[in-house]
């Protein structure tokens, strides 16, 4: 019997995602790696799962015995273990993302003299994160928080990388929840869908205080292995108070430049100049 069948008749897919141990697992080595916190008991890990402390530490022995977690100094609460480490390491080293661009962003701050960025996009999460930024010499910049999830409708890159994405994917995200994370923000469904319209248009995407206040940043779209898949964006982020808008459309050329670029580096192939 497959594992489709394995779940009683009615049961929605989440609570029959919940109900496999391999699944839970993921969720209970997610939520550690994605918490502040440097290990966790078992009855914190029993709630964060929705399960008894007893499933939970059926759980976190069977990861403990494959070395992905184990015990803290404490001996009663967990934290991830060397094997762990040891996964995410190789990982990393097959999938150099932040090498792919990092190049083409030291380029991009000579070019500028301002900050530059690349970001990733998650299609399930529909959400992006900064993974890669190389800092302008300008003793005033923002410094762009890393590997953390944030929204697509706030900040140039998240809007670069929305408008590029299939429309049904753009109304479900102007339709849903639309923060207000500064006074900016563009948080009407028909006014983000017409934005999006004109980014699309334009190439690229320029916000001024929309995702951080006082700044200014200047996004394109980053494609991935399958033409016209957007996996996430590069672009420039200005102090408002150093911004000339004289600038704009020769620093969106430079950042359309260093996208496709980085575009053309997923790929492997020779971007031609």
């Amino acid at each position: 019997m497959s594992m489709a069948t394995d779940a009683t008749e009615g049961e929605t897919g989440e609570a029959s995602r919940r109900r496999q141990p391999l699944a839970r697992g993921i969720e209970l080595l997610t939520y550690m790696i994605e918490s502040p916190k440097d290990s966790h008991g078992v009855r914190e890990l029993a709630g964060r799962l929705g399960v008894s402390p007893s499933t939970a530490h059926r759980l976190i022995t069977d990861l403990e015995k494959l070395g992905l977690v184990r015990r803290a100094g404490n001996g009663t609460s967990y934290r991830l273990g060397l094997e762990f480490l040891r996964l995410a390491w190789l990982t990393t080293g097959r999938y150099p993302s932040q090498e792919l661009a990092l190049g083409v962003l030291e380029h991009l701050v000579a070019q500028t003299g301002e900050s530059a960025f690349s970001s990733l996009y998650d299609d399930q999460r529909r959400q992006m994160m900064f993974t890669s930024t190389v800092e302008s010499s300008h003793p005033l910049r923002y410094t762009l928080p890393l590997q953390q999830w944030m929204p697509l409708h706030g900040g140039a890159s998240g809007l670069a990388i929305l408008a590029f994405l299939p429309d049904s994917v753009q109304r479900e995200v102007a339709n849903g929840p639309l923060a207000q994370l500064t006074p900016d923000t563009v948080t009407t469904p028909d006014a983000l869908l017409e934005r999006l319209a004109q980014i699309r248009r334009d190439g690229y995407a320029i916000t001024r205080g929309e995702r951080i206040t006082g700044a200014v940043a200047i996004a394109a779209p980053v494609f991935g292995l399958v033409p016209g898949d957007v996996a996430g964006a590069a672009g420039v982020s200005i102090p408002e108070s150093r911004f000339d808008e004289s600038t704009s459309v020769e620093f969106a050329l430079k950042v359309r430049e260093a996208a496709a670029q980085i575009t053309a580096n997923i790929s492997g192939q020779r971007l031609e100049r």
